[in-house]
């Protein structure tokens, strides 16, 4: 237990980081406090036995589960907190109550089973289709070491994902190599603080180290309100700079604003982003500048949105991918071929060295 401890001061469970020390604390003076509870454990009487299988054995607060099952019965204590006289008969007989019950099942069982079959002993995996699914995963695990190579034999010093030799972020190895000592030194200041010294309450939140892992490799955004924020913080650091120089020498701000002033331009991007707008916001120019035609012009060259028409056409009865293509998409396709000579279909690519590639990684995230 003190070996796992370390590990949920690291990674951010404070409930089990809060209590576990407690807890060890408390079963290191058990042989003080309660001698007899501790020659008992010794012994190996700390779990239950439910069955006759080896390897089934459950802790003993586990096991209590079933038997307060047993106790509400159907529909459970509800109602009886409000009655005290009829909350204490329960908690009376309800126990007695289960434990009849039980022995009444356990004999109908013992009557059903066969009593010349000896009771099953073997662990729960301990079965052909268990050895098999077993054996399958490992002759796919040796089929990935021969394909992509023996990750033990890994001469390179980074971190990557065996099957796609993706190369994780620096940062997350870092906590990987650090982790450990890191909870250690937490756990250590924890017990010394709050249970030795008694310095601190055992209640004090226990400041999270939010380390880069695996699952979260990127920091969380800052909300718009904050961004704002500093932005505003970042404008009047930058005027109150520009006030003081033109105090010394002649300032001009034409020429000032002509030269960039920021990390990033505001004109293009928003907090470090490039600043998204509404494609219908252009349709307003445009049809200004465009003469309206009561009827389509006549054009010989035609280029369509594909995801667009996948959207707009429905697949009404169509079963499959290829009905819906067969009977819908290309019909549709052929009916505007009869008005032009060209048709071309465009679809949108994301690249990782393009803009399209931010839109990309949002629409993902959602």
């Amino acid at each position: 237990m003190t070996q796992i401890i370390p590990w949920f001061f690291a990674l951010d469970h404070s409930n089990y980081a809060r209590w576990l020390p407690v807890h060890v604390r408390d079963m290191m003076a058990l042989n003080e406090t309660a001698p007899s509870v501790a020659t008992e454990f010794g012994n190996g009487k700390f779990v239950l036995h439910n069955s006759h299988s080896k390897f089934s054995s459950i802790a003993i607060d586990q096991a209590h589960e079933p038997n307060n099952k047993l106790v509400k019965g159907e529909g459970g204590a509800l109602g009886l907190a409000e009655n005290m006289a009829q909350l204490q008969r329960w908690m009376v007989s309800g126990p007695e109550m289960a434990r009849v019950i039980n022995e009444f099942q356990t004999s109908q069982e013992w009557i059903k089973r066969d009593q010349s079959k000896e009771p099953d002993i073997r662990h729960h995996e301990q079965t052909k289709s268990k050895q098999a699914a077993f054996s399958n995963q490992v002759k796919a695990l040796c089929a990935v070491f021969e394909k992509m190579g023996n990750p033990f034999q890994e001469q390179s010093t980074v971190l990557l994902i065996l099957d796609t030799r993706d190369i994780v972020d620096p940062r997350v190895c870092e906590t990987i190599r650090n982790v450990e000592n890191l909870g250690k030194e937490q756990y250590h200041q924890f017990v010394t603080e709050r249970l030795e010294k008694r310095s601190k309450s055992l209640y004090v939140p226990i400041k999270q180290t939010k380390l880069l892992l695996f699952s979260r490799q990127q920091p969380k955004t800052k909300t718009k309100d904050k961004q704002q924020i500093t932005s505003l913080k970042q404008n009047c650091s930058l005027f109150s700079q520009l006030y003081v120089s033109c105090q010394v020498r002649n300032g001009d701000l034409d020429e000032f604003f002509r030269h960039e002033n920021q990390s990033y331009p505001p004109a293009l991007s928003q907090f470090g982003e490039m600043r998204l707008g509404s494609k219908s916001d252009l349709l307003v120019p445009l049809e200004r500048l465009s003469v309206l035609h009561k009827e389509a012009p006549n054009a010989d060259f035609l280029v369509i949105d594909g995801a667009a028409i996948i959207n707009m056409l429905k697949p009404r009865g169509s079963n499959t991918f290829e009905e819906y293509f067969n009977d819908i998409f290309m019909s549709y396709i052929h009916d505007q071929l009869r008005f032009v000579s060209r048709l071309d279909k465009a679809f949108d690519e994301y690249f990782s060295n393009r803009l399209k590639a931010s839109t990309y990684v949002k629409e993902a995230k959602v």
